[in-house]
């Protein structure tokens, strides 16, 4: 089997590590889970590798990561060791996707989504930042997504309902040799 990269993108909050969480189980052994490393106190809701600034700095530069990047003043990275054959599944920023495409034939994006105000409900849950803080990341107005094979997934609903059909998604990567165009996944 050829190496596949599925990068997984969308604002903080919107749900991305939870359904990678409840459906990495269902998926065969071609699919491989791509831990961040991250230098931010962990989630519970996260499997990574934590590392305090200077060993992160240290690693960059020696030509440890693949890709990296900051925000909310953490660094985050990917191993460049970390790529296996068959199918990659990485939660990176949005802004790191050519690193990806500029090295490796077959990636795919899939950029998640909810509303506004479904994103405001998740980021007072997860009480992270202030009301203030979550007002200021809700106003951001973001670029549209450039990467060569983009599918766009919306992440509102039960999380049994939009796990299965992120599991079927992911499960068309293993079935199909290619996907050549811009898409919109829908929930079903």
């Amino acid at each position: 089997m050829c190496t596949k990269i599925v990068l997984i993108v969308g604002a903080s909050g919107v749900g991305k590590d939870t359904l990678l969480k409840e459906i990495k189980k269902d998926l065969g052994k071609n699919f491989h889970f791509i831990k961040r490393y991250i230098t931010r106190k962990p989630d519970k809701s996260e499997k990574n590798y934590y590392l305090a600034d200077d060993a992160f700095e240290l690693l960059k530069n020696n030509s440890f990561f693949l890709s990296t990047w900051s925000a909310h003043n953490n660094f985050y990275g990917i191993a460049k060791n970390s790529i296996k054959k068959g199918i990659n599944i990485i939660s990176i920023s949005r802004s790191k996707i050519k690193d990806f495409e500029n090295v490796f034939d077959n990636v795919y994006t899939i950029n998640i989504s909810v509303s506004k105000d479904e994103l405001r409900n998740r980021l007072t849950l997860r009480a992270r930042e202030s009301k203030e803080e979550i007002e200021q990341r809700l106003n951001r107005t973001y670029k549209n997504i450039e990467a060569k094979n983009l599918i766009e997934f919306n992440n509102e609903g039960s999380l049994n309902n939009t796990s299965k059909s992120f599991l079927k998604l992911l499960n068309e990567f293993k079935n199909n040799k290619d996907k050549n165009e811009n898409q919109i996944y829908r929930n079903s």
